[in-house]
């Protein structure tokens, strides 16, 4: 059996010893990505958010897929949240502008609504800006909420 050196480098691994996130092959993280495992789950979330960072357009993509696959888990919505910030796409921002809608706000579902908003605010100002608008001017939403739309809308987060 040939060891790693007679058999060469990956071709995701660069001359400096660094991980080239756009070569990185993707099958295992998304099997990892669906483990009942949460830490095995928050692993692949991460790498995805990175791979999708780095223009790796399917690991967006997969992102987006699973807030449909964990629907009802908010810890793990958390998580997905977390990463679509890293991929600035227009169907990142209408996924997590439809998650504000979605999710009823309440003391249980807070947190994850604050990291949607969170994401919000750091992807392209003219991806959400007219959403967080619309938001804003809700009356469905509580004045605090419609606060908090503005101040994302803005980029000022309290």
């Amino acid at each position: 059996m040939k060891g790693n050196l007679e058999l060469g480098t990956p071709p995701w691994i660069t001359a400096e010893g660094t991980i080239d996130l756009t070569k990185l092959p993707i099958d295992f993280i998304l099997k990892q990505a669906i483990d009942p495992e949460y830490e095995q789950f928050r692993s692949a979330c991460v790498l995805l958010g990175s791979m999708a960072g780095a223009g790796r357009l399917e690991a967006g993509l997969y992102l987006l897929g699973l807030l449909g696959w964990y629907a009802s888990d908010l810890h793990r919505l958390e998580v997905i949240a977390e990463q679509l910030a890293h991929f600035p796409h227009e169907s990142s921002a209408n996924a997590l502008l439809a998650e504000i809608r979605r999710i009823r706000s309440s003391n249980t579902t807070r947190r994850y609504l604050d990291r949607v908003l969170r994401s919000l605010a750091v992807l392209p100002h003219d991806l959400v800006k007219s959403g967080l608008e619309v938001l804003a001017e809700d009356t469905s939403f509580s004045p605090k909420m419609r606060a908090k739309f503005r101040n994302s809308r803005e980029r000022i987060w309290i």
